[in-house]
């Protein structure tokens, strides 16, 4: 049985759709015509019940009119008159006191229906079933001076009967019409709605076999469909982005890895041929290969650091830090070091702006910036920090003059193992990650950071915070 629901279960959502409008608008349709269908019996049958108990007054009063001594020979003589009063197809019977027909009317092509006699006080219409026919049968009472008895009248409803019937085919072939047509027109509509789905999917497709660098065609309807199609090609971009920076990390530190392994490799080579016996040999290569160690080392440590600022999750509503303080205490610690730099610091901040960011981040993120300026910086050369804020913002530069960066190059400092000059910054123990570490956990508290040309030389970083005005 379920693989049958499975096989007749509609899997393309175009026909799920036209099902879904389809029986949505037959449902509200159904429900319409149900209300309406019994609303208009109500009715019909109440106009029935009128006309029929209006007959029987007109006959009853026929009767009083004719006097206190009305005979049965009267009765008789007034059949004509009673057949005018009378509707086509009510059949009017005269009873004695006991039930015995003295004088029948029938109605045009009516068959002739019997229903037991009961006898009554005043006039008494009721709704019956007989022979499979609905009948309005009504009764009351004859009285004189000659002849006590009744005035029956009997009404098959055979106008109800056949309007209602026609009624009922007439909504059920409207409803199947409106079915159909709803379901076709919820299918052209699915097949509209659907088509950028289809697009998309295809998309995807082309994206498995052949890579990242594929797009969805902008779509300006300005619907849920379009907003997706835009989520997507930003979405891919991301991620060929990401794509592309993981492939050029795997890349960079392959290489960076290469060179002091290579080094150790040939060192060690060295000792195992000669440096047994050469304590020259022995001492040289032992002093490269730790130096090529501690390399590694820190190449591992800044990986791992890089890492952890990609995975770390970050407390918002608890981080902050005193922008002041946390300058102060860095500046201090590097003048200390480097004493043959000359470092100023120029605040406009107030004494208590705190920013969004946890102090270690942010102490970590200046000694990148200011170890950064002293390895590409000359001895003896300035380097400057400055502070200074805005209603919603803090904004702290660090600026050197060291080499500086091609204006070309300046959009890439911030990726993972860049550096302007590569012999160099290995001379000075530098792998391009410190600039990558620092943009990942600004980024992370949702700040800015930026890189501007010094004149004549040297280079300027920029970092924007978010300022907590409420602690």
């Amino acid at each position: 049985m379920k693989k049958w629901i499975e096989k007749i279960k509609p899997s393309s959502l175009k026909f799920k759709w036209a099902l879904a409008a389809g029986s949505a608008i037959f449902l509200a349709f159904f429900i319409f015509s149900f209300i309406q269908y019994h609303a208009i019996s109500k009715w019909m049958i109440e106009e029935e019940e009128n006309n029929f108990s209006r007959v029987l007054d007109e006959i009853t009063v026929f009767f009083k009119q004719r006097g206190p001594n009305i005979g049965l020979q009267d009765i008789y003589d007034s059949r004509d008159l009673m057949k005018q009063i009378a509707e086509k197809d009510q059949s009017i019977r005269i009873l004695d006191r006991k039930g015995t027909q003295v004088l029948e009317l029938r109605g045009e092509r009516e068959a002739a229906f019997y229903y037991p006699f009961q006898p009554v006080q005043e006039k008494v219409v009721a709704l019956i079933e007989s022979q499979n026919k609905n009948l309005l049968i009504g009764r009351a009472p004859i009285k004189s001076s000659q002849f006590n008895g009744y005035v029956e009248i009997i009404q098959p409803l055979n106008r109800y009967e056949k309007i209602m019937k026609n009624l009922f085919w007439m909504m059920s072939i409207i409803g199947f019409v409106a079915l159909f047509i709803s379901a076709l027109i919820g299918y052209l509509m699915a097949r509209s709605f659907v088509k950028p789905l289809n697009k998309l999917s295809g998309i995807m497709r082309s994206i498995e076999r052949k890579g990242f660098h594929e797009r969805v065609e902008n779509i300006k309807a300005h619907d849920e469909i379009s907003e997706l199609s835009q989520i997507f090609n930003k979405m891919m971009a991301q991620i060929e982005k990401s794509f592309q920076q993981q492939q050029q990390f795997v890349e960079d530190a392959s290489h960076e890895l290469r060179t002091p392994i290579q080094i150790l490799e040939g060192h060690l080579a060295l000792l195992n041929r000669w440096g047994k016996k050469d304590p020259t040999i022995l001492e040289e290569s032992l002093q490269v290969s730790l130096e090529e160690l501690e390399r590694v080392k820190r190449l591992v440590g800044e990986l791992l650091e890089l890492s952890r600022a990609d995975r770390e999750q970050y407390d918002f509503h608890n981080s902050k830090a005193n922008s002041k303080e946390i300058v102060t205490k860095v500046l201090k610690d590097f003048i200390f070091l480097h004493e043959e730099y000359t470092f100023t610091c120029e605040d406009k901040t107030d004494k208590n702006t705190y920013v969004m960011i946890m102090s270690r981040h942010l102490e970590q993120i200046l000694i990148i910036l200011l170890d950064n300026a002293v390895k590409y910086s000359d001895p003896n050369s300035k380097i400057r920090i400055s502070l200074q804020e805005t209603p919603d913002e803090v904004v702290i530069d660090v600026s050197d003059e060291g080499i500086g960066v091609p204006d070309d190059d300046l959009s890439r400092i911030f990726d993972r193992f860049y550096r302007v000059d590569k012999a160099r910054s290995r001379d000075k123990g530098g792998y391009g990650l410190g600039l990558a570490i620092a943009s990942k956990i600004i980024n992370n508290y949702n700040g800015k950071i930026e890189a501007f040309k010094n004149q004549p030389k040297g280079l300027t970083i920029r970092i924007i915070l978010n300022k907590i005005n409420d602690l």
